[in-house]
């Protein structure tokens, strides 16, 4: 096992085998829940299925088809340079060292939304460390909570994937797992195996508590890696959400005007990061729009096209910068989105992901507390050995003084604090 600096290995381990039949109460494909309602309309009209062609397999597929557009080959979207499905696992670093609340991974392969993806998990695992105060989440700790040990580690990283499937559903639940043994959905022109969607096997949950239980058994299908971590949390989202939601979620201007009959994608074949999986995966709706509320959008000719964004104020944030000012004015983020509940805020450049985070909530209470604070900065990259601590001013320095030129991460956090004063502490920006 290649053992890489800064990098946890313990917990694999440690890791149980998967057994051939979960056992945990599951429903087949063939089973009637409410995430099943109206298959054929998910199904692409191009396509034409035979007889045979069962239940189960027209739901795979519909599955399949709603988080992609071509949904022929799903291992492209996870992994730029490889037609083999190798998505990354949710690995901690070394326990009880700098930076061990963080999750890394190696590599250059990994796409924009499968990298996306992987840092609104650690936003999640952050808020849960930090700021969690249910005494039944409360992870217990005499330690520095930005080093936690193993056991924080793992019982974060559940609790993170918990949150974010129980968000999606509104109080209960789906969780996708791999069968290892069955495949329900074989080989065809119609659809091309990907090791992961043609063997899922679903457990449903109405207790928050059941879910965690479970969860925290088969952790490990997560840490695997390669393996299907992103895929799972992305499907066990949507299918909490349920199939119909989802779509009525994606329903906007772009989608009436996308040459398909009612259908709206998650998922591009380039694997470019999409609002509609941000959404998803931090306020549970689905939507492709990060405004706030309801907007309408229309001209003299047409007809105005309702726009649902954000609706109520999210638990994590999202700042952005899309190369220019120009861009990212476009981009219409909301305050919902760049005032969270928690200051923890996924940070999107371009392509390029991070985190900026405050371990003082009160920031988010208050606004005189903005005047003067402190953010960290945490990217997925193992090159980031150290904490990178920036101290933020919005008022009371010195407006005469000449401004040095601003790096990407002064551009971002200047989206949501208009002129604030960046001190990197003398860490030379790295983004």
């Amino acid at each position: 096992m290649t053992r890489y600096p800064g990098r946890s290995t313990g917990i694999g381990a440690e890791r149980p085998p998967l057994p051939n039949v979960l056992p945990v109460p599951s429903y087949p494909w063939n089973t009637h829940y409410r995430v099943y309602s109206n298959i054929d309309h998910f199904i692409t009209c191009e396509l034409r299925f035979n007889d045979e062609l069962n239940v189960a397999s027209r739901y795979m597929y519909a599955l399949k088809a709603l988080i992609q557009v071509f949904p022929l080959d799903m291992s492209r979207v996870w992994c730029a340079r490889s037609s083999s499905h190798a998505d990354r696992g949710m690995v901690f670093r070394e326990a009880e060292q700098q930076l061990a609340y963080g999750l890394t991974f190696i590599g250059g392969d990994m796409t924009p939304l499968a990298r996306s993806v992987l840092m609104i998990v650690q936003a999640q695992v952050l808020r849960t460390i930090l700021f969690e105060t249910d005494p039944n989440k409360t992870l217990k700790t005499r330690r520095d909570p930005l080093e936690p040990t193993r056991t924080i580690q793992k019982e974060a990283l559940v609790a993170a994937l918990a949150d974010i499937i129980w968000r999606a559903g509104s109080g209960q639940g789906v969780l996708c797992l791999p069968n290892k043994s069955v495949v329900y959905l074989p080989e065809s022109p119609q659809f091309n195996q990907d090791g992961v969607t043609e063997k899922l096997q679903l457990v449903p949950f109405g207790k928050w508590d059941e879910l965690v239980t479970v969860l925290r058994r088969y952790i490990y299908i997560f840490q695997e890696e390669p393996g299907p971590a992103v895929l799972l949390l992305l499907y066990s989202a949507v299918l909490s959400r349920g199939l119909d939601r989802v779509n009525e979620d994606l329903m906007g201007r772009a989608a009436n005007y996308s040459g398909l009959t009612n259908r709206g994608h998650l998922v591009t074949f380039k694997g470019s990061i999409s609002n509609s999986v941000l959404c998803l995966l931090m306020t549970g709706r689905a939507s492709p729009y990060l405004h706030n509320g309801v907007q309408y959008r229309g001209d003299e000719d047409n007809a105005a096209v309702a726009e649902t964004g954000v609706l109520i104020r999210s638990p994590l944030g999202l700042l952005m910068w899309m190369g220019n000012e120009e861009k990212t004015i476009a981009a219409n983020l909301g305050s919902r989105l760049k005032t969270p509940i928690f200051p923890v805020w996924l940070v999107i450049c371009c392509d390029q992901t991070g985190l900026l985070f405050c371990l003082d909530r009160a920031l988010m209470r208050d606004y005189r507390n903005e005047y003067n604070f402190q953010l960290h900065y945490f990217t997925s990259s193992h090159y980031q050995t150290s904490e990178t601590i920036l101290n933020i001013c919005t008022r009371g320095f010195d407006e005469t003084e000449p401004e040095i030129p601003l790096s990407t991460l002064d551009k971002v956090i200047r989206t949501k604090w208009s002129g604030a004063r960046v001190n990197w502490n003398g860490i030379a920006p790295f983004l």
